[in-house]
């Protein structure tokens, strides 16, 4: 912003006075333009004023008090109430108590009586104008500080939303907190539908989340859904997005869940090496059942282990998947390969219960395909620790007893434990290998932060694409890595830099404000005030 002398732009002025030969004496006693203020009206009564005022915005309002047809004060009252920041001053030629404490009940800022030299009304003017500067500098720096910790606000929406659905918060707070948060969950009707995207070309050891183009879908479809005032979206664990739809009828509930696949679908046409899948929960009427809505949606997601393109699993009837008719070793490979890649713990059992029942009851039946079936998946699960670098002999003590898939082919049910064990086994040790991955990049993420501190454009953005991880996946594992958000940990670094300089040189305080990556200096005094207590000025003499 342009700086004009002492103030960051032209200071409004209004002048009100029914007196045409004083109104004009205040006008050329007063040199406005080059003190940085600007006259932008003038009336002879209030109520000719008033819709001049609203119009022309100005900061300060300068009125006389005794005025036909509208006085001062009544003027005053009726600006208050539209523009509450605006400065008053009145001018008066009574001395009268009555009238001053009445002024200051209103909000008025100085009471001055006539008559009043332009030298003595420029000073008045100057001092309400640096405490309008003041104001103005305090405001811009709140609002920058609730961006940044926008942050902060996303990952407690996304708590709110993960714990809500999950049925670990009782259905009062759940309308409490939402409201705290800017969501509304109150409906008559609710579904949950989740979305995850796959590249088709896709490394099978690739465990550390998708970034680049994923992003891009993840943000286009963000973007795509804040004009949908019944839809709230997060993100879980394994980069599955996750839609709460509600509606106040069951045919605007399914008509809004068919848009928005339609609406995503659109998206997904720009992106053609990418497959999707969305699946869509049952109604439910209450937001206590809500988790019954996730669960039936997760079950039906499961089938995405099994399929090679994308799909849409809103209805049974929907899903033309024949597996039946699928070549079985091609089916075991594909779908263990693929879901021990993406899969979660929480999927095992919807995995195995889908796999087992496309394979059919009737093939299960004969222990010899059992037998089959349980080594193709030890198979797989032996190819996949291949992909991430585990040799034979170290995959076989992950494995342990489970090389012998014989010892389970006494039963179908006995077959479905062992599958259940085996992908609970191998993927636990992925999420293992994960952790120690990402406690890795987290590491680079904080030096690259050391390093960069200084630079005011360092942003969750920024560092997210440094260690080539998407920005929510990174806000969401920075935090449980290390107890705070990205801008905490940002912000704690620049202040204890701030710190040592403030005690340890005579730099000023706008020069520290630029060498630790702030370029306003007022934002930069707001923030140390936030996280001190204290202003650096004050800081530096109780150090000293």
């Amino acid at each position: 912003m342009l700086k004009l002398g002492a103030w960051a732009y032209m200071i409004k002025v209004f002048l009100v006075e029914d007196e045409y030969a004083i109104r004009e004496g205040i006008k050329r006693s007063v040199d406005w333009k080059n003190n940085d203020f600007e006259l932008v009206g003038e009336a002879g009564d209030g109520e000719m004023a008033f819709p001049k005022i609203l119009k022309t915005r100005p900061d300060i309002l300068i009125t006389d008090i005794r005025m036909p047809f509208m006085d001062g004060l009544e003027l005053a009252g009726l600006v208050k109430k539209e523009m509450p920041d605006i400065r008053i001053v009145v001018l008066s030629g009574y001395d009268d108590f009555n009238y001053a404490k009445q002024a200051i009940s209103i909000g008025v800022e100085e009471y001055m009586l006539k008559p009043v030299s332009g030298e003595v009304l420029m000073q008045e003017l100057k001092k309400i104008a640096g405490a309008i500067e003041a104001k103005r500098q305090e405001d811009l720096s709140r609002a920058r500080y609730m961006r940044d910790m926008e942050e902060i606000r996303e990952l407690e929406r996304q708590k709110f939303m993960h714990d809500m659905i999950d049925g670990r918060i009782s259905v009062t707070d759940s309308f409490v907190q939402g409201r705290e948060l800017g969501i509304d969950i109150t409906a008559q009707f609710y579904s949950i539908v989740l979305f995850q995207i796959f590249p088709k070309a896709m490394e099978s050891g690739d465990m550390a989340g998708y970034s680049g183009p994923c992003e891009e879908i993840y943000s286009r479809i963000r973007e795509a859904f804040e004009d949908r005032e019944n839809v709230y979206l997060y993100e879980q664990v394994g980069d599955v997005l996750v839609f709460l739809e509600k509606a106040d009828t069951a045919s605007e509930l399914e008509s809004g869940i068919r848009h928005d696949i339609g609406r995503i679908g659109d998206i997904m046409k720009g992106f053609r090496e990418w497959i999707y899948f969305i699946a869509a929960g049952k109604p439910v009427e209450r937001i206590r059942d809500v988790n019954n809505s996730y669960r039936d949606a997760s079950r039906k997601f499961a089938d995405r282990y099994m399929l090679d393109d994308s799909c849409v699993l809103y209805e049974r009837e929907d899903v033309s998947l024949n597996i039946g008719g699928l070549d079985y070793k091609v089916l075991s490979q594909k779908t263990i390969l693929q879901f021990l890649r993406n899969g979660t713990l929480m999927e095992v059992d919807d995995l195995v219960e889908e796999y087992c029942s496309g394979i059919g009851e009737e093939a299960l039946s004969s222990m010899m395909f059992r037998q089959y079936v349980l080594m193709e998946a030890l198979l797989s699960a032996l190819a996949f620790l291949d992909s991430l670098g585990v040799d034979r002999e170290r995959a076989e003590e992950i494995i342990g007893d489970l090389q012998d898939p014989g010892r389970f082919v006494g039963t179908v049910e006995d077959a479905r434990s062992y599958i259940r064990i085996l992908l609970n086994t191998v993927i636990e040790y992925r999420n293992q290998m994960s952790d120690k991955k990402y406690t890795e990049i987290i590491e680079k993420a904080k030096n690259f932060i050391r390093d960069n501190y200084k630079t005011e454009d360092m942003s969750l953005q920024t560092v997210s694409s440094y260690v080539n991880v998407s920005s929510n996946h990174f806000s969401a594992v920075f935090r449980k890595e290390t107890g705070e958000t990205f801008i905490d940990y940002l912000t704690r670094v620049r202040m204890d830099r701030a710190g040592e300089l403030l005690t340890c040189t005579s730099m000023k305080t706008s020069e520290i404000g630029f060498e630790v990556g702030y370029r306003d200096p007022h934002y930069f005094s707001y923030i140390f005030k936030k996280v001190w207590g204290m202003s650096p000025k004050e800081y530096r003499r109780a150090k000293k």
